[in-house]
């Protein structure tokens, strides 16, 4: 992959999820496949949604697996919907190396498909993952931060595609996503993306998210954690609300904060707009009171753009 692809997955995405409304359901699927494919040089892409055991697309260029013998062919369709259930079930991002009995999968899929490299992405809508998409490469590692935003937040437009999405809060009435809110839920991304990677230099911190309330992952710029992605916004949305709560028998007012203190690493959680939470984790070297202040600036600036991706239907 050329180095100016590198992280432009945003681009592809969107480009593709803007005829999300206007195409069949199965003919976006196809589309979305193919254009993995060839964005990432995929010998093989495929995209699993619910609980099934077949690849509702697949993306296959050359021919690979349509010229393998039957059952050559049945073992990597069983592969395949393995590593898929797996990133599906707990919503972590996995190589082929990391199933059971990995070394003899990668070295089967290297000889027979001439792919050494798979990686199975989750496909996560409300801070769950209800499929994924597994990628066959010639190539190491292709991807940078912003391919694995980029690829997970494929999940919600999905949602999006067919009126599986309900609404934040779950009160209001369903609206209908169309290609004018999926390019301004695109626009106003990047945008959060920008004032948390401010707030990353500002602070020193080792991470910086945006998490809904209900625990909902929505956007994260610095390094990646030993923990997962949604088990974290999980716990942390979890924790944010009963320290919250307890607070408030005290007479504590908004707008509320509270950091948890580690021995190698904390959390500085605040709330933005009322209904998601910025956190920042920070090592020992960053200065707690620069990070209080910058901090609260930054749910500020992210207020108005947290409305805007509710109403873009696809957060």
């Amino acid at each position: 992959m050329r180095s100016e692809e590198r992280g432009d997955v945003y681009r592809l995405v969107f480009e593709l999820t803007a005829r999300a409304t206007d195409v069949p359901y199965e003919e976006f699927l196809v589309e979305l496949v193919d254009g993995l494919a060839s964005h990432y040089k995929a010998s093989i892409a495929r995209v699993h949604v619910g609980e099934t055991n077949f690849a509702a697309a697949s993306a296959d260029p050359e021919n690979k697996v349509a010229g393998l013998e039957p059952a050559e062919r049945g073992r990597f369709d069983t592969i395949d919907s393995i590593l898929a259930e797996e990133v599906r079930r707990d919503g972590v991002l996995r190589s082929a190396l990391d199933m059971d009995g990995g070394e003899e999968i990668v070295n089967f899929l290297a000889r027979s498909l001439q792919t050494p490299e798979t990686f199975a992405f989750p496909l996560i809508a409300r801070g769950k993952a209800f499929g994924a998409i597994t990628l066959y490469l010639w190539d190491a590692y292709p991807f940078e931060e912003a391919d694995v935003r980029g690829l997970q937040a494929i999940g919600n437009v999905l949602f999006a595609a067919t009126n599986k999405s309900e609404t934040i809060g779950g009160e209001q009435a369903p609206v209908p996503v169309t290609s004018s809110k999926l390019r301004a839920y695109q626009e106003t991304l990047v945008q959060v993306g920008k004032i948390l990677e401010e707030l990353q230099f500002l602070t020193d911190a080792k991470t910086v998210l945006l998490i809904d309330h209900q625990g909902e992952f929505i956007s994260k710029h610095g390094e990646d954690s030993l923990f997962s992605t949604t088990d974290f916004s999980s716990v942390v949305a979890s924790g944010f609300a009963a320290s919250r709560r307890l607070a408030g028998f005290y007479g504590a007012q908004p707008p509320f904060s509270i950091t948890h203190e580690g021995d190698e690493e904390s959390v500085f959680v605040v709330e933005v707009a009322k209904r998601a939470i910025l956190a920042v984790v920070y090592t020992g070297h960053a200065a707690p009171s620069l990070i209080t202040r910058w901090s609260a600036a930054a749910a500020n600036r992210l207020e108005k753009h947290y409305e805007a991706l509710t109403e873009a239907r696809v957060v």
